[in-house]
């Protein structure tokens, strides 16, 4: 019986210390992945509204960034953000809430351009603490477009006229059924001119340098921006990883990827919606609307 009891108290202690050394593993296993680094995509057409065109271009809202943002800035466990950009640019309104909420945020965050990186992206991308590149990734391209079909001719090829009732001498300045006039398009020409300037001084501003001399609209590969200062290291991913770790002073950290899920029944909504509105107003009338009124970055 004693002897029993004694193999019985040894085998209560082994057990002790097998569960006591499970609960500890468990606990550095938790602590070691509390530490998180948000990684939030921009991917597409930046716009105040996610829609897919009939091109099949896709976009991304500036609302879920901005929100995606928000969030990781709020969770205590998030030490680090990474942007993956993969976008040609889009609606200078939409860039510059993203670029305006990146500065708000005190958190390091790095900008990891994939393929594209360009115009109203890299205005994103330059409010980050650091941009990582491919040498053959495409950046810059710092200019500002506004375009859009322009009809005339092929109403007077067709014996149509075209009316234009309003209240205002500029009203409808950009209207597709006639020409601009030479004081309409300088018009509009100032607007871009404004609009770049603001672009091209808030990068400068945002990487610390002059970047004036490149504000030119071109676009630059990886290789090109580095040694014009338009990113900061040459590498994918995990170097944005790294770096990442690096300015947020951690060692161990787990990734997580902030993206909108889409669910069937969003599925089936988008697809009835983009089937209804391009049904419904015809492709030429798509054309328009969709550059009527807005100044681009691309």
């Amino acid at each position: 019986m004693a002897k029993n009891h004694k193999f019985l108290k040894a085998l209560s202690i082994l057990a002790f210390l097998f569960i006591l050394s499970l609960a500890f593993s468990q606990i550095l296993k938790i602590g070691s992945a509390r530490n998180k680094i948000a990684i939030i995509p921009i991917d597409g057409m930046i716009l105040s509204d996610s829609i897919d065109t009939p091109f099949g271009e896709e976009s991304v809202s500036s609302v879920d960034v901005v929100e995606f943002l928000d969030e990781a800035n709020k969770d205590k466990n998030v030490k680090g953000i990474i942007l993956e950009i993969n976008s040609p640019g889009g609606s200078a309104l939409a860039s510059k809430e993203i670029v305006d909420k990146v500065k708000s945020i005190e958190k390091p965050i790095v900008s990891w351009i994939r393929e594209v990186g360009a115009s109203g992206a890299y205005w994103v991308a330059s409010a980050s603490d650091k941009i990582i590149a491919d040498e053959l990734s495409i950046t810059g391209s710092i200019g500002v477009i506004s375009s859009y079909l322009e009809f005339s001719g092929l109403l007077q090829d067709y014996n149509v006229t075209y009316e234009d009732l309003k209240t205002g001498k500029y009203k409808g300045i950009k209207s597709p059924y006639k020409k601009l006039t030479d004081e309409e398009r300088e018009i509009l020409l100032k607007k871009l001119e404004l609009i770049h300037k603001i672009f091209s001084d808030d990068v400068s501003k945002n990487r610390k340098k002059d970047l004036n001399s490149v504000s030119n609209g071109l676009f630059y590969l990886g290789k090109e921006a580095l040694d014009l200062g338009l990113i900061d290291i040459l590498g994918g991913k995990e170097i944005a990883i790294n770096t990442t770790k690096q300015l947020a002073n951690v060692t161990e950290a787990e990734t997580v990827r902030f993206e909108k899920k889409m669910t069937l029944i969003d599925v089936l909504q988008k697809f009835g919606a983009s089937a209804f509105y391009s049904f419904g107003k015809g492709f030429g009338s798509f054309l328009v609307s969709k550059n009527d009124a807005a100044f681009i970055l691309k």
